[in-house]
């Protein structure tokens, strides 16, 4: 399978769980989900937008639907990486997902069928925990803030293709015609704090996460999309919730079904877009093996920002929680 066939697959696996997901809900979210689920419609290309199905009348008093649908995935697990014409962001998290599944499918037989675990597995496995942690030890709210921004800007420039394609479909069933944005959020956030009307709750790894300065980017954002869907999940897509909205009005959809949106105010909120609280980082995974017993362990190695330096960046990320607290506005912190 080359690289377009596998992109291809990731993007119906995150459109099929999404229209799951949304159909199971109720109102305005399982008709967007209904509205995904239409019936493909045979193009000579098949890009731009992902997909278009086409959703026929009820009676025949109706018109059809034919929707396009352009998925674009955000990670915040993400590198910049600079070109000549523009800045872009490289998924780390899609780069370890692989690695893990390439790690799991190289494996899983030998491991199952075998009395004991083989070392080289042993220390793959402790390659790919080692991986993973180089990558996110530099994750900031800053990266996944901007890594959204460069995507969402990227594709908001693309709309009128995306209109004038669906536009040819729906003009040949005198059918009415809608956009849909799928937004696939990975997030590798760790033991946040969530305050909302006093209220308290703690979740060690969250995957929700409808964050102000994100929602502010949709409103901001080409006024001729007509739905956004999000789908979010962890970095291994080991659980996925999602949320469908109506581009128009993003906080109304968003009240109706209960979700509140949450200022971010972690540690690291002003930081600089390059910064992180360490430098030079590296993970090293080892393991010990006792009769049938096998222990991990991890030996990081990294410089550190000096404390006078990072309590400064603290306190002003809490001077904004008691700005939010007297607006009686949730909030969401880190455990420093």
């Amino acid at each position: 399978m080359n690289n377009q066939d596998k992109k291809k697959e990731a993007e119906l696996k995150c459109l099929n769980m999404a229209i799951q997901n949304c159909i199971s809900q109720k109102g305005n979210s399982k008709r967007i989900g209904e509205l995904m689920s239409g019936a493909d419609v045979e193009r000579k290309s098949e890009e731009r937008p992902d997909f278009i199905r086409y959703v026929a009348p009820a009676n025949k008093n109706d018109r059809g639907i034919v929707v396009g649908i352009e998925h674009f995935m955000v990670d915040h697990l993400s590198k910049e990486k600079q070109s000549k014409k523009k800045t872009k962001y490289q998924s780390m998290g899609r780069i370890h997902q692989n690695k893990a599944l390439s790690y799991y499918h190289k494996w899983r037989e030998e491991v199952l069928n075998s009395e004991h675990i083989p070392a080289d597995a042993i220390t793959g496995l402790c390659d790919t925990l080692s991986a993973h942690f180089n990558n996110s030890a530099y994750a900031t709210i800053k990266t996944f803030y901007f890594s959204f921004k460069s995507a969402l800007d990227t594709h908001m420039a693309s709309i009128d293709e995306y209109k004038r394609a669906i536009k040819v479909e729906a003009d040949k069933r005198k059918a009415d015609n809608k956009l849909i944005i799928l937004i696939e959020v990975h997030s590798a956030f760790r033991n946040l704090f969530f305050h909302n009307n006093r209220n308290i709750h703690f979740e060690d790894t969250p995957v929700l996460l409808v964050l102000d300065e994100f929602i502010q980017l949709l409103e901001k954002a080409d006024n001729r999309v007509d739905y956004y869907v999000l789908s979010f999940s962890d970095t291994l897509d080991t659980k996925t919730k999602t949320i469908a909205v109506n581009a128009k009005d993003i906080r109304g959809s968003l009240k109706k079904q209960r979700v509140p949106v949450y200022h971010y105010c972690g540690a690291d909120l002003y930081l600089p877009k390059d910064w992180a609280f360490v430098k030079d980082y590296h993970m090293e995974m080892k393991h010990e093996e006792h009769g049938e017993e096998t222990t991990f362990q991890a030996f990081p190695s990294m410089s550190t920002m000096r404390p006078e330096y990072k309590l400064k960046f603290i306190y002003s990320a809490l001077r904004m929680v008691y700005i939010y607290y007297a607006k009686k506005e949730p909030v969401v912190l880190d455990s420093s």
